[in-house]
């Protein structure tokens, strides 16, 4: 019979424990594809820039944080403490950080609601943005890649997101302390074309030699 600390040794694998130590995120226009990966046949990552996803830029080191609810209904039965049944009704998501970084066009029409593509920099530099009376309300792509650990042996972890709307925005601050900053939250839909809400990445290096712990049926070669 095992002893207890051979079943832990098996059961336990310490370098799947993952620290998102860098992360960078992008949007997109629903025109823009989400990408089907995030990383190449060498396991690095692919150009994001490239496929036409815009960098949000620096954010506080709060970071991204990644909110899903789960509501039930549930079913009571006379004679019964406990729920005969319980049905998933609804899984609201969401997304929020705080944007550190401020100029970016495509930020700008995220946080107002407005198509800025007619605004010109004047020649002295200066530009200016009316903002409307009430948002566009307009869809983006979203994509966040995470990474953990050294290059040789590196974890990609990223989220796709094929619609996502702005929600709500934090309060701005001009003050002595601080930078100028604006807190975002951004409500997650299932987008028709992509089909589900969320796609979940997970690759690098380090995925690439964890394939015996990982569980999942290798691809042929």
């Amino acid at each position: 019979m095992p002893t207890f600390s051979t079943i832990q040794d098996e059961a336990d694998e310490r370098k799947l424990v993952r620290k998102i130590k860098k992360a960078v995120a992008f949007i997109a226009p629903k025109t823009v594809e989400l990408p089907a990966a995030i990383t190449g046949p060498d396991s690095q990552p692919i150009d994001i820039k490239a496929l036409g996803f815009l960098p949000i830029g620096l954010v506080t080191p709060d970071g991204y944080n990644f909110s899903r609810e789960i509501e039930s209904e549930d079913i009571d039965a006379l004679g019964y403490a406990s729920p005969v049944r319980s049905d998933v009704t609804r899984v609201p998501r969401s997304v929020s950080f705080t944007a550190l970084e401020t100029g970016r066009r495509h930020m700008y029409e995220l946080i107002y609601g407005t198509d800025l593509s007619a605004v010109e920099q004047a020649t002295n530099g200066e530009i200016v943005i009316d903002e409307p009376d009430l948002p566009v309300d307009a869809e983006w792509r979203l994509l966040i890649i995470g990474a953990d650990g050294p290059a040789a042996n590196q974890w990609i972890l990223g989220k796709g997101y094929g619609a996502v709307k702005l929600n709500a925005t934090g309060e701005e601050v001009w003050g002595r302390e601080g930078a100028a900053s604006r807190q975002l939250t951004l409500n997650v839909f299932t987008d028709d074309e992509v089909g589900v809400p969320v796609r979940h990445y997970l690759g690098g290096t380090g995925a690439a030699a964890s394939t015996d712990v990982l569980g999942f049926t290798q691809a042929a070669a």
